[in-house]
């Protein structure tokens, strides 16, 4: 069987040798490809080649007769998740900082902590846009703006290049929810795709020069991404003339033929259906040309060039959280912090007069880096707010903390002082663990110990050498005791499949693949009573975590917090979501605070009426039952290891707050623009068609808590001069307009720039973002700043024509700092 493969291989490519050594490179591009590489490819045999496209966890084959080497990967977004590295701040609050200079610079970071870790490709960044608030992912991507995204996208992309690591970004395309993404199919209209959902991968590729695309999960319309012909091989690598490899999300890919066609490059994390076995018969067949093998090949290798892995690149070995990269996450952590309310001039506290503050709620003690998943990064060291506070203000002031509560469905291990394993020794705790080397704890287990508490992450490895990296389950047994009575929250997170039994009765089921999950069950337990209690565990393949959590309701808590906060100077709390209940793999269940937040905030407000609220979150909180009864608030996002010291900046006054939002603060998700068409079963419609974000809520004039672009500052700016002045040809035209600081303290505001069409042939939203810049001024300071709208910032995507289309006629040019607050308008005649 051998010798006939290696018969068709040599067949084959004598038989297009002349096809190869013609290769065209994409005018576009201005790039020519290494020498080599064609070289290289003509040596290669058909069965090397098809090995090419099958990784093996998270690396590409090498081929070591011609000197092809691995390709290392690694996750993610917002810092190198390959053992401890810097944690940077998430996406969203980039791109709250709206700084796309500052973005790049991130790039250039996480660029050299993966070489630092020995990995060429960054599976980052993540541009979906946020189309329904619940995503579990909305933290990874950029916001709900198609112009904003694809700024932030394009500058991530080449900073992360600058230091020859491959970007890869990602989800490709319409991966707008995590609620049953693997199957879900979404419909989508061909000038959505292209106004709203493609903007940000547009701009990745052809201004940021992204070397790798990763196809989402999901379908759209009708097709999985990665053999979604139009998507991949029609939009990317046709209309944008994409150079590089699309590399499939993990496990993403379902065929073998409709998926090497569809213009997929490289299946990850292994070649389950392109492969030898899988593609030779297609090929001999004639169902998929070589040539189509070739280009595959060609793509990977081309990229692989590009980042000097031919040249002992793999000799540069980048750098890890030094004092630039600790500063560059300080500074867009800074940047990225939005001041939504600050009644009476609450903020900023002056650190010279106060004598007491405060520092209160279950986000004050421990840092908040980002959320859950692949984006999750375990941060070499990382700065609580409670830190950040304590280091800012010395001794000299009492800084007094109380958390308030144990947040419910934090996942806080079960002490081993109240577990007892199954026919265990006497004075021994913990639960039995029978570890299987199978998914279905069949047979007799391979590995019997007793784990004094279940909180393992085993990352892409397993628990022990006897076990395989993938595809095992475990089994704990034994008894819970609780040491007072009381509600408990037992909570289990798990990656993959989970079933917790209490005294034989199934509490709590999530038998299935899927990436980290947290699921919660709440019941009342009794001191001195031994419940049995029965964990079962499988995991499929690529990471492996397993925790068994609790948490549970405390008086005594909420009276500390309280007698804290009176008489205290001022109240800061610290609440909102964590990376156990905003993540990869699930949707969030409500858009509002946990029950116990709102309730400590509300007690806390009424003895202290300097109490400001900070929020951790990557996504819009309904805030409507709290809010009023409190004078200050900041959304600090997942702020990354420097959170601590960004947050004590703002709150004393030593930064001044320029961050705006990313994404509409809704009151209500009824008033959402998916509600009605989100989460779907199996399928969803994005029937909002273009109106997505505050699109939606303009046109419906609908009433939100906080609007796009939306942020407060500790000064004042005035906004005057407005000049527009057309080109020769009317495009491009020029905007420019004097912004000045008009107040007493040193601070940045972020000029907007929205369009607005009436004229259209089409409906089009009331305004459109087309342009921002963030300009520092001290007091009294005036600067000009000058905006060029070329064609793409007038038209719309025609669907006849498929093409960029502007109607002639007036267009209102409106000048704001939010897309609710616009300060200068005039028109402009477009022929």
């Amino acid at each position: 069987m051998i010798l006939k493969r290696l018969a068709v291989s040599l067949f084959l490519i004598g038989f297009l040798g002349a096809a190869e050594s013609h290769a065209q490179v994409p005018k576009s591009t201005g790039q020519k490809d290494d020498p080599r590489l064609e070289r290289i490819l003509s040596r290669l045999t058909l069965e090397e080649k098809l090995s090419l496209l099958g990784g093996t966890g998270f690396e590409t084959k090498p081929i070591p007769r011609l000197g092809i080497p691995t390709l290392n990967m690694t996750d993610g977004p917002v810092g190198v998740r390959w053992k401890a590295s810097s944690a940077f701040p998430v996406s969203i609050m980039m791109a709250a900082g709206w700084n796309p200079a500052l973005i790049k610079e991130l790039g250039a970071a996480l660029g050299q902590e993966a070489k630092a870790k020995g990995r060429r490709m960054l599976l980052g960044p993540c541009v979906n846009i946020q189309r329904v608030p619940f995503d579990g992912r909305n933290f990874e991507s950029f916001g709900e703006d198609p112009y904003l995204s694809a700024r932030m996208a394009a500058e991530y992309v080449k900073g992360v290049q600058s230091e020859k690591v491959i970007a890869t970004t990602k989800h490709f395309a319409c991966n707008n929810q995590e609620f049953e993404r693997d199957f879900t199919n979404v419909t989508v209209s061909e000038r959505a795709l292209r106004e709203i959902y493609l903007p940000a991968f547009e701009a990745a590729v052809t201004e940021g020069g992204s070397m790798s695309v990763m196809s989402a999960y999901n379908k759209v319309n009708g097709a999985y991404c990665s053999e979604n012909a139009h998507l991949l091989s029609e939009v990317l690598k046709a209309d944008w003339q994409f150079r590089g490899f699309v590399v499939s999300d993990w496990g993403a890919v379902h065929s073998t033929i409709p998926t090497a066609n569809a213009g997929l490059d490289v299946e990850m994390p292994e070649g389950r259906y392109l492969n030898a076995d899988s593609l030779l018969p297609a090929i001999r067949s004639g169902k998929v040309a070589v040539e189509t093998v070739n280009d595959k090949v060609r793509r990977l290798l081309r990229a692989m060039f590009w980042a000097g892995l031919f040249d002992g690149g793999e000799k540069d070995k980048g750098s890890l959280n030094t004092p630039q990269h600790r500063k560059i996450a300080l500074d867009v952590a800074r940047d990225g912090i939005v001041l939504l309310k600050n009644d009476r001039n609450t903020l900023p506290l002056d650190g010279k007069q106060l004598k007491s503050v405060a520092v209160i709620g279950p986000n004050a003690a421990v840092a908040r880096t980002g959320g859950g998943g692949s984006a999750k990064v375990d941060p070499i060291y990382a700065v609580s707010p409670l830190d950040g506070m304590r280091h800012a203000l010395g001794k000299k002031v009492d800084v007094r903390y109380a958390p308030g509560f144990q947040t419910p469905g934090e996942l806080q291990p079960v002490p081993s002082s109240s577990l007892i394993p199954a026919g265990g020794l006497q004075n021994v705790h913990g639960l039995k663990g029978e570890y299987f080397a199978n998914m279905t704890l069949a047979g007799n287990p391979v590995l019997t110990r007793t784990d004094p508490i279940v909180s393992f992450d085993w990352g892409e490895g397993s628990p022990d050498p006897v076990l395989p990296r993938d595809s095992f389950s475990v089994r704990w047994t034994g008894k819970l005791v609780v040491p007072a009575s009381g509600l408990y929250t037992l909570s289990v997170a798990s990656d993959d499949g989970v079933r917790l039994f209490v005294d034989n009765t199934q509490i709590i089921e999530n038998w299935s693949k899927h990436p980290p999950e947290l699921v919660s069950k709440s019941m009342t337990l009794e001191a001195g009573r031994a419940y049995d209690v029965r964990i079962e565990y499988f995991e499929s393949t690529g990471g492996a975590l397993m925790r068994f959590g609790w948490s549970t309701t405390d008086a005594k808590l909420t009276v500390e917090a309280v007698n804290a906060a009176r008489g205290a100077d001022a109240a800061l709390v610290f609440v909102g979501l964590s990376a156990d209940n905003e993540s990869e793999g699930f949707d969030r269940r409500t858009l509002d605070l946990p029950p116990e937040q709102v309730a400590l905030i509300k007690e806390i407000a009424a003895v202290n009426s300097r109490t400001v609220v900070i929020l951790n979150s990557g996504a819009p909180i309904v805030m409507e039952d709290w809010l009023k009864n409190v004078p200050a608030l900041l959304e600090a996002w997942y702020p990354g290891e420097e959170g601590g010291n960004a947050v004590a900046d703002v709150l004393l006054g030593n930064v001044n707050p320029s961050g705006k939002l990313p994404a509409t603060f809704l009151r209500k998700w009824e008033d959402a623009p998916a509600f009605g068409n989100y989460p779907g079963s199996g399928s969803v419609n994005y029937a909002e068609d273009v109106f997505v974000g505050y699109r939606h809520f303009d046109l419906k004039n609908k009433d939100v808590t906080f609007p796009f672009g939306y942020g407060l500052s500790y000064t004042t700016f005035a906004f005057s001069n407005l000049v527009i002045t057309p080109g020769k040809k009317t495009l491009p035209v020029s905007v420019q307009v004097d912004i000045r600081n008009t107040g007493t303290m040193a601070g940045a505001e972020v000029v907007q720039l929205y369009v607005h069409d009436d004229h259209s042939k089409v409906e089009r939203p009331p305004k459109e973002l087309k342009g921002f810049e963030k300009v520092m001024l001290k007091p009294g300071q005036t600067t000009r700043v000058t905006f060029m709208l070329d064609k793409r910032s007038f038209a719309y995507y025609d669907v006849q024509r498929k093409d960029w289309n502007v109607d002639p006629g007036n267009f209102e040019i409106q000048v704001g700092n939010s897309s609710r607050d616009i300060k200068l308008t005039g028109t402009v005649e477009i022929k």
